[in-house]
């Protein structure tokens, strides 16, 4: 929770936001509080729903989340189903509002509610068979937006974060410091260090190589893609970025990568995905470098919320960080 406040505490602050849009609310609905407070906003006489962000402060600058809405709107032309925003009644994509918190203000937006299921529900567990032609249909979504954006003129002033080699692995990587994080002893801080040693060189090597590179969801875990009919969209652009294209297809496999079947996914997402862009011949050893990263990373962004009873347990997570770091390893 921010600053210990419960959800309902910033009721005040989404009425707020939504008169700064022009939303005459007929339903206020709290979902969830964490990166940024959500709630769940049905607008009276049209019924349309929206979900209603108060985000978070320090993490994106105006400047970035404009950014952000820029290329959503890109994406949503070309026939995406992405996260679309409202103006507000000054035609701004974001109003500050005043919150009950320590930091006293947040932006706020609006972004149109898509229904459906996130395919991390709907998949839980499962893994078999039965479960391929969803990844391949994962595989075309990246593959896709991969494309569209690969085109697309990025316009002036345009800014998002870089999860290049400084921004992975540098002094200060973007999702902080994991080789020094408070739940690692010092046999474990060692070892990550030399792991990140191992990192920056395979990356400075990605650059030389020119290895594909762009903007980015990077993000697009299961629970971030949506199930919309017969077709698949992607939510939560909130860390979009520029980096790597084998980033975003590791963040997408991350969480099936300890299942028995994983190379069987692995294949079928990137049989779909290179029928939309080429991918190189050691597409498989960029993977396993990034699957690596994203744990790595996740070391970094547990220990800055030691909030949460899991990030303090490295029985749930140290086991499948150690296997990706076996994995990488052996791939050198």
């Amino acid at each position: 929770m921010a600053d210990g406040l419960a959800i309902e505490s910033y009721t005040g602050a989404a009425h707020a936001a939504a008169e700064a849009f022009g939303v005459e609310v007929a339903a206020l609905d709290p979902i969830s509080i964490s990166e940024n407070v959500v709630f769940r906003l049905r607008e009276a006489g049209t019924g349309q729903l929206y979900a209603l962000r108060l985000h978070r402060p320090g993490y994106h600058a105006l400047d970035t989340l404009e950014s952000e809405r820029s290329w959503t709107s890109a994406l949503a032309a070309k026939g995406m189903i992405v996260p679309t925003g409202r103006r507000s009644a000054s035609g701004n994509w974001y109003e500050l509002v005043r919150t009950p918190d320590a930091a006293g203000m947040r932006y706020a937006g609006l972004t149109v509610w898509h229904e459906g299921q996130v395919l991390g529900s709907v998949l839980g567990s499962r893994r078999g068979p039965e479960c391929l032609p969803w990844f391949e249909k994962l595989g075309s979504l990246l593959g896709e937006m991969h494309r569209h954006t690969a085109s697309w003129a990025i316009p002036a002033g345009f800014a998002r974060h870089r999860l290049d080699r400084d921004g992975l692995v540098g002094d200060t990587p973007f999702w902080g410091r994991f080789w020094q994080a408070g739940t690692l002893d010092n046999d474990e801080r060692s070892l990550l260090s030399e792991v990140r040693k191992m990192v920056r060189s395979r990356l400075q090597e990605l650059e030389r190589q020119g290895a594909a590179f762009g903007l980015i969801h990077a993000d697009a875990h299961l629970d971030n893609v949506l199930i919309s009919g017969e077709r698949l969209g992607l939510i939560d652009f909130d860390d979009c970025a520029f980096g790597w294209h084998a980033f975003d297809m590791a963040v997408a496999l991350q969480g099936s990568s300890s299942h028995p079947d994983f190379a069987e996914i692995r294949d079928h997402f990137l049989a779909v995905y290179q029928l939309q862009q080429d991918v190189p011949p050691d597409i498989i050893q960029q993977i396993d470098l990034f699957l690596l990263i994203r744990e790595l990373q996740l070391v970094g962004w547990r220990d800055a919320r030691p909030e949460n009873p899991e990030n303090l347990d490295k029985a749930q997570w140290m086991p499948q960080l150690m296997q990706k770091i076996d994995r990488a390893l052996g791939s050198v």
